[in-house]
């Protein structure tokens, strides 16, 4: 199933990626939902965003995954990697749509960069200290995702 993605450009991103290949998609909540996403990656104060936020049923894009997104708290790792958001907070989970939603989008990812999704997915709390990716499954997101590849 082809997914719409709605454009919605942050002007918070880095053109290019220094050289880096791509290697990493990491997987983030956003202690909110889609709405909440796009008003901080939408506000240049914020100095953060990703490459997608999935929520409600709608894939919104913020940057290209030709550029660098500010999402992971790691330079050299926001070069190498793609950040998506999911609609969830510590409260929440997200959906099962949202789920199978970002599975669509990393195995697309996946194919599209020739990444191995057991290696190339991996939560934001295994680049920087933080609680994130939260109550996003994100081992259920990675095996269904290598399973589809």
């Amino acid at each position: 199933m082809a997914q719409n993605v709605i454009w919605k450009t942050s002007p918070n991103y880095t053109v290019g990626r220094g050289g880096t290949a791509v290697d990493r998609i990491v997987i983030h909540y956003i202690v909110g939902n889609l709405r909440s996403c796009d008003a901080t990656f939408l506000n240049p104060d914020s100095q953060v965003s990703a490459h997608y936020g999935i929520g409600e049923g709608r894939i919104h894009q913020y940057v290209s995954v030709n550029n660098t997104a500010w999402h992971a708290g790691n330079w050299a790792f926001n070069q190498r990697s793609i950040g998506i958001e999911h609609s969830a907070d510590p409260d929440r989970p997200p959906t099962t749509q949202t789920l199978n939603m970002s599975i669509e989008r990393c195995v697309m990812l996946c194919r599209q960069f020739k990444l191995n999704p057991r290696t190339a997915i991996v939560p934001h709390m295994s680049v920087v200290p933080t609680a994130c990716p939260g109550t996003v499954d994100w081992e259920y997101i990675r095996d269904r995702t290598a399973r589809q590849f």
